[in-house]
């Protein structure tokens, strides 16, 4: 991935606050989650983790197994950000409604 400058960051941060949506396809799949390539942010890293999965929303009682609950590679997802990291460069995604 791209190595971002702090103003570079600050700007993508400012430019994508908190709660955009996105979109963007699944690259990777971890126990902890799910790596996305954004449509909208193709050199950032962001992570959905597994605690932000639309699946807890649907069904608060299903324990989320891996691999058989998430997407696959190649799969589309839509969510929206959580929040920015600043070490690692990173971007957070949920796809939980209530969180804003």
């Amino acid at each position: 991935m791209r190595v971002f400058t702090q103003v570079e960051w600050n700007a993508l941060i400012a430019t994508f606050p908190r709660g955009t949506p996105v979109t963007g396809e699944v690259t990777s799949c971890q126990l902890f989650g799910v790596f996305v390539r954004l449509d909208q942010l193709p050199e950032v890293t962001a992570l959905l983790e597994i605690i932000h999965f639309s699946l807890l929303a649907d069904q608060p009682e299903h324990r989320i197994q891996f691999p058989a609950n998430y997407p696959v590679a190649d799969t589309r997802i839509e969510a929206r950000i959580l929040a920015w990291s600043l070490t690692p460069k990173d971007v957070r995604l949920t796809q939980l409604p209530h969180l804003d």
